[in-house]
């Protein structure tokens, strides 16, 4: 619900502020250390580096979190959307989505009616065989294709509808 926040934010929030203060307190312990003296100082400084370290690497895991959790809500709110609007048959996935070698492969096998083998592909894309099983690898965790073993050559076929 817009306007509302989760309480997991509350909490990241909550870490940020400590961690600015903390970061703060060391920088104040680094400045008053010059006063003092010189094995204290060096002691002051080293406490005051290492927690400046966590600190950063603090921030660096929230924001991490924060991605993660973004893409997790986008896929189910993606995955529920499909579920509600479409047949499984007619599901459609919309192309900015696909990086530029499996927007090629994709429209290649569109232009020729959906189906091709493997080593025809490989010629039409001009893709190594190594980056074409990678990319045809990655479209069928997408359900996009299936591949199918066909004598010593895989068959590729085009399962879902693909706007663009």
């Amino acid at each position: 619900m817009p306007g509302t926040e989760p309480p997991t934010s509350r909490l990241d929030l909550a870490l940020v502020i400590v961690s600015a203060v903390t970061l703060g307190l060391a920088a104040w312990v680094w400045v008053e250390a010059r006063q003092i003296a010189r094995e204290v100082a060096f002691f002051a400084t080293t406490i005051a580096l290492v927690i400046a370290l966590v600190l950063v690497v603090n921030v660096a895991v929230l924001i991490i979190v924060q991605l993660h959790r973004r893409v997790a809500q986008l896929e189910v709110a993606l995955y529920d959307n499909d579920r509600q609007t479409e047949t499984p048959n007619d599901r459609e996935v919309v192309i900015v989505t696909l990086t530029p070698t499996e927007r090629r492969v994709i429209n290649r096998l569109e232009e020729n009616g959906g189906q091709m083998t493997q080593d025809e592909l490989r010629r039409t894309t001009g893709l190594s065989k190594s980056t074409l099983s990678v990319t045809l690898g990655a479209l069928e965790r997408k359900s996009l294709i299936t591949r199918e073993v066909s004598g010593r050559t895989r068959i590729v076929t085009l399962v879902q509808r693909v706007v663009r």
